[in-house]
């Protein structure tokens, strides 16, 4: 049976049969995080600027939390439940990240393989999973790189 290597190919995976991968092969390591004193406000201005859908919150380089778009939609009152502009930059302005953050999420090590990882986002039913070295954050793994990488594999 081949094993999957990492090689750092435009971002892809490739048949080697060398080594199995780890979660360290694929993770991100220049993540976006959130502070849990920071406003809902920052919070969706941070995931819009960037474009994503999960960020980590830490406290001293620790991961406490994980803050997903669904959590931010949630939490964001809207003018179609009948919520004024004045209700929305209240609860915005008003709202910290703490409150409506998943506390200590379920995280992988750097070390964890990349099949049991995948198994994870796929059986919890996960977009992301936060890579930590005891609780330091060092990374994040997405199902959307997952994906990515899947579909780099396929033939034409």
């Amino acid at each position: 049976m081949l094993s999957f290597a990492a090689v750092e190919c435009v971002g892809t995976l490739i048949v080697t049969g060398k080594k199995s991968v780890t979660v360290a092969d694929r993770m991100v390591r220049k993540v976006v995080v959130l502070q849990e004193d920071q406003s809902l406000r920052e919070a969706l201005i941070t995931i819009q600027r960037h474009q994503i859908r999960h960020v980590p919150v830490v406290k001293n380089g620790d991961l406490v939390g994980m803050l997903t778009d669904r959590d931010l939609k949630r939490a964001t009152p809207s003018p179609v439940s009948g919520a004024d502009m004045a209700t929305f930059d209240r609860v915005v302005d008003s709202t910290k990240v703490a409150q409506i953050m998943t506390r200590n999420p379920f995280s992988v090590t750097a070390s964890t393989s990349l099949k049991d990882a995948v198994k994870i986002l796929h059986n919890r039913k996960f977009g992301a999973i936060p890579v930590t070295e005891g609780k330091r954050l060092v990374g994040l793994l997405t199902a959307t790189d997952m994906l990515l990488d899947l579909y780099n594999l396929l033939p034409d």
